[in-house]
């Protein structure tokens, strides 16, 4: 190597040195997993209200709740789940699938919802995919 080769071949590291943690910095910022809202965390409190709907499966238990004219969904995650953290999604007819929060470890999980809802889906956010887990809540 030259001695302009060599200079030129630091300077080419010393530039690489200071972008690749800048563009690792911005790749992690860029992740929604992170990026969740206060109002999708789960709510610690006890059940008020009446049930309208209920569904269980080996792994969890959902309940709808109405008290006075507002819903709540009810999950119980009953055994450990693989992945690091699910998300549940609400499954309408008219609007589609819709994020309601985050299920990271056994427990009980309240969250509010805007209106009635007929099925939850399970899914990874993280390696994109859904989770065979389907809890359909009967009328």
């Amino acid at each position: 190597m030259t001695s302009g080769q060599r200079k030129a071949h630091k300077y080419v590291w010393l530039l690489l040195v200071m972008t690749i943690p800048i563009l690792m910095i911005f790749a992690v910022k860029d992740l929604d997993v992170f990026s969740l809202k206060e109002d999708l965390k789960p709510k610690f409190s006890a059940t008020k209200g009446t049930i309208v709907k209920t569904s269980e499966n080996k792994i969890l238990k959902a309940s709808l709740i109405k008290k006075d004219s507002l819903y709540s969904l009810e999950v119980i995650l009953k055994k450990p789940i693989k992945q690091a953290s699910l998300v549940i999604e609400s499954l309408q007819a008219q609007d589609g699938a819709k994020v309601i929060g985050q299920l990271s470890s056994v427990g009980i999980y309240k969250f509010e919802v805007d209106e009635v809802i007929e099925a939850i889906i399970l899914k990874d956010p993280l390696g994109k995919e859904d989770i065979n887990i389907l809890t359909v809540l009967p009328l």
